[in-house]
């Protein structure tokens, strides 16, 4: 049985900016299928806001579609995982908060002993999956 996990916006935005991230292992996780991802509209609409402002119009549809085809989407009321990820301290308050680097030595998984392969693009495979 995969661990479900909610992410938050912030997870998918290190992934994509920073693809030496923790939160670029935990999507690498997620497109491997050894995780089940729950995230929520609201995470939906702040990528593409976030993705249009900073980056294209084009990236931001593709990164949509990529979070639609690979989450699980919910209401934000909805959030009831065990392990609910982000770097956003509006959770810390929540038992289930953590961020991206205490999942990933929660689930015992060494940053050093994950690689990455990246096909002519320096970024994430969140890139390689939209």
């Amino acid at each position: 049985m995969r661990t479900r996990v909610f992410l938050d916006t912030n997870v998918f935005i290190y992934a994509f900016e920073f693809p030496d991230s923790n939160s670029a292992q935990i999507i690498e996780l997620l497109n491997r299928g050894e995780i089940e991802a729950i995230t929520s509209e609201k995470v939906i609409e702040e990528l593409t806001r976030y993705f249009e402002k900073f980056h294209s119009l084009t990236l931001a549809r593709k990164v949509r579609r990529y979070v639609i085809n690979t989450c699980i989407i919910i209401l934000r009321n909805e959030i009831n995982e065990k392990f609910l990820i982000s770097y956003d301290r509006d959770f810390e308050g929540i038992e289930e908060y953590m961020t991206p680097k205490k999942f990933l030595e929660q689930v015992h998984i060494c940053l050093r002993k994950v690689t990455f392969k990246y096909q002519n693009n320096p970024r994430t495979s969140i890139v390689h999956a939209i």
